[in-house]
């Protein structure tokens, strides 16, 4: 488990909203809003989405997709289909938003999800679990499926992080028909910042958050790295030390 202390990331904000008579909400980390009431939403005023946070290590760049006509950044993010798992849905929009073939990148995201019984340690190595969710109220539209009103509800995000390799290459006409003018580009954390600004939805926070993540995991890679090679060290010199004694 880790803890970051930072100043609070932009867009986020404190409150004293109640859980119930006479206690007040927990306070969150620096990372998150405000915590909200209880609630509890009905499956005709849900929609689950996926997005990812798209790494390529060895140049520490992000994946920053552009809509060329409307002329707005976004991170890739989308519902998740019927059946399908919101990791397989992250990464299924990661491929039809961005262009690039995603995977998976395993962080030490500090997820409070329990280890099963199998693995007791899992939930203390690098694992897949979502790094965020970011909410986000609709009122009644068109519906997708029809020319009907749908009724308002909450938009719940589950965002993840995906790595590509040095060799990447983007491949065209992987979206959707109404994604034909997605672009998308490798950018260093501070440009996909400033392009995202303040008016994203929070998907600048999960990009300030994602990217400590990931520093904190490539720190840990690179102590443990260190250590192997001191520990290699000390037995070549051990090795040595007793060949001279024969």
């Amino acid at each position: 488990m880790f803890f970051f202390n930072r100043r609070r990331a932009g867009g986020a904000r404190h409150s004293t909203t109640h859980h119930s008579a006479g206690n007040a909400a927990p306070p969150m980390s620096e990372w998150s809003t405000a915590a909200v009431p209880n609630s509890a939403f009905a499956s005709m005023n849900l929609l689950l989405g996926a997005g990812m946070v798209i790494f390529q290590e060895e140049t520490n760049k992000i994946v920053l997709c552009h809509e060329k006509e409307k002329k707005y950044w976004f991170l890739p993010r989308g519902r998740k289909d019927v059946g399908e798992s919101l990791e397989q849905a992250a990464l299924r929009e990661a491929y039809e938003e961005s262009g690039f073939r995603v995977k998976s990148l395993p962080l030490y995201t500090g997820t409070h999800a329990p280890s099963p019984p199998s693995d007791p340690e899992s939930r203390n190595r690098p694992n897949c679990e979502p790094l965020m969710i970011t909410t986000h109220a609709y009122a009644r539209r068109k519906s997708f499926h029809n020319n009907t009103l749908s009724p308002p509800g909450e938009y719940l995000s589950f965002w993840y992080a995906g790595w590509i390799p040095i060799d990447a290459v983007r491949e065209e006409g992987t979206g959707m028909p109404d994604e034909v003018n997605y672009e998308s580009y490798l950018l260093t954390v501070e440009q996909v910042l400033e392009k995202l600004g303040p008016g994203s939805d929070h998907e600048a926070n999960v990009v300030r958050y994602a990217w400590a993540v990931y520093q904190h995991t490539m720190q840990i890679y690179a102590e443990q790295e260190q250590q192997q090679a001191l520990a290699r060290g000390v037995e070549e010199v051990t090795e040595s030390s007793n060949r001279l004694k024969l």
